[in-house]
């Protein structure tokens, strides 16, 4: 088997198809043999019966006379009394007549000085006692004959079983020139470092299904790769700033130390710098972790119900300083429909979206939270009261570091990832999220059940 592993698929192919094409040729060659053997028992049997037939005739007519035996017919008639009437068989059988006339039933394979016999013995009763007649055919060229045929059969499957390991050969290396052009167009790919994918052939088979299956994991790749990249441009780009705050904060705080007063303020910045630095790392680890496409949980009505109230509880303390007020609504009869989220995503979700209407409502403004469920979809809204955010930012609103330039600017602190991380959760559960502006501004999340 290990020296098989090591073979090439065609090699593998042919000799698997050989082994088979070889076991079903010995079979059939086995089988054939045996029905041409048994044919020619049963017509020497039906001669033999056909010899025996007249003389049986005239032992029970009592005709008185029994004619000799014809030319090539091996028959022998015996008395009563043990005297051979009539007999053609050979010495070497007519020496063995008392054996002979034992026999009972069809006929019966002799032996005798390396000929071989068919013999049939038939007993006759009559007024006087038993005759016996035997009649016997030599099967020597039957047997002769039997040999040469399975010596032509054995020729011709062997014949067969070389041309079909041949064409297995040919076939598999047909099938497989498809999947070698596929690796060479895939090595020139790389060569080059196109982004092309792989052609796919006209034709709708297994090939055609691997191309396209390869191309969807190409694709996969590139995106990862891509997003990859993105995080680190857009980390580099995104940390360069607060780091240069931060040192010139630091430098400042030295050259400060003669002065409490301002050594004070410029720790107190610098810390607020490194809160900023914090929450950044902290969202670009969740949006990793999120866009890696690791199992996600599932929960039920009840358990997203119960962490929007939890959630609305938290959000209530973090608007406490500007006096805004959170309420949270959750409408529908109790549900045993199943959700493709985990409960503590779906905290982050509303987290963020009350964290981000809070952030941006004005002092003493609101924040609603609302969670209904329709027949296969759960809906999520969140509204505030505040400015809402300019049309020409919507389409890009879920893009890393994105940030509005009017209602909800860098002032509140934001590091542009908290709308990104909600859409990638809810692209995870396959959901859709909405935006829109109006009487203050709306969010809304579906979640479809699983079915």
């Amino acid at each position: 088997m290990r020296l098989l592993r090591r073979l090439s698929i065609r090699w593998r192919i042919t000799i698997g198809s050989l082994a088979i094409a070889l076991l079903l040729s010995a079979v059939a060659v086995v089988a054939f043999r045996a029905q041409v053997e048994h044919i020619l028992r049963t017509t020497t049997t039906t001669l033999l019966h056909h010899d025996a037939a007249p003389y049986v005739t005239e032992i029970q007519t009592a005709s008185g006379t029994i004619d000799d035996p014809g030319t090539g017919q091996l028959v022998a008639v015996v008395n009563p009394a043990g005297k051979v009437v009539v007999s053609s068989l050979p010495d070497r059988l007519e020496s063995r007549l008392p054996q002979l006339t034992a026999l009972t039933g069809d006929a019966h394979t002799i032996v005798a000085n390396d000929d071989t016999y068919r013999v049939f013995t038939r007993t006759v009763p009559s007024a006087t006692g038993d005759w016996h007649v035997v009649s016997a055919r030599n099967q020597d060229s039957a047997i002769l004959s039997l040999d040469r045929i399975t010596e032509a059969l054995v020729t011709v499957a062997l014949l067969l079983v070389s041309g079909f390991g041949v064409a297995s050969w040919l076939l598999t290396s047909a099938a497989l020139r498809p999947v070698n052009r596929m690796r060479q167009q895939a090595e020139a790919l790389v060569a080059e470092g196109s982004t092309e994918p792989l052609p796919i052939g006209p034709a709708t088979d297994e090939l055609s299904a691997l191309a396209t299956t390869l191309n969807e994991f190409i694709s996969e790749v590139r995106q990862s790769v891509d997003r990859e990249r993105q995080l680190v441009s857009d980390a580099s780009h995104e940390l360069r700033t607060p780091l240069a705050i931060l040192r010139t904060q630091l430098e400042l705080a030295h050259l400060s130390t003669g002065d409490a007063q301002a050594l004070e303020a410029e720790i107190t910045s610098a810390q607020h710098s490194v809160a900023r630095l914090s929450a950044l790392a902290t969202g670009l680890l969740e949006l990793s972790q999120i866009e890696a496409k690791t199992p996600e949980g599932v929960s039920t009505w009840d358990e997203l119900a119960a962490e929007v109230a939890a959630s609305a509880d938290r959000a209530r303390l973090l608007a406490a300083p500007k006096g805004v007020t959170v309420d949270f609504d959750v409408a529908g009869e109790p549900t045993d429909a199943v959700y493709r989220i985990a409960v503590a995503n779906f905290g982050r979700i509303v987290g963020n979206l009350t964290s981000n209407a809070i952030a941006a409502v004005p002092n003493g403004g609101s924040v609603r939270i609302a969670l209904r469920h329709a027949v296969s979809t759960l809906i999520l809204t969140v509204v505030d009261s505040g400015p809402g955010m300019p049309d020409d930012f919507l389409p890009v609103a879920f893009d890393r570091f994105s940030r509005p330039d009017d209602a909800r600017a860098k002032r509140d602190g934001g590091s542009g990832l908290g709308l990104a991380i909600v859409h990638a959760i809810v692209a995870r559960a396959h959901g859709e999220i909405t935006l829109a502006n109006g009487a203050g501004f709306t969010v809304t999340v579906s979640l479809p059940t699983i079915a």
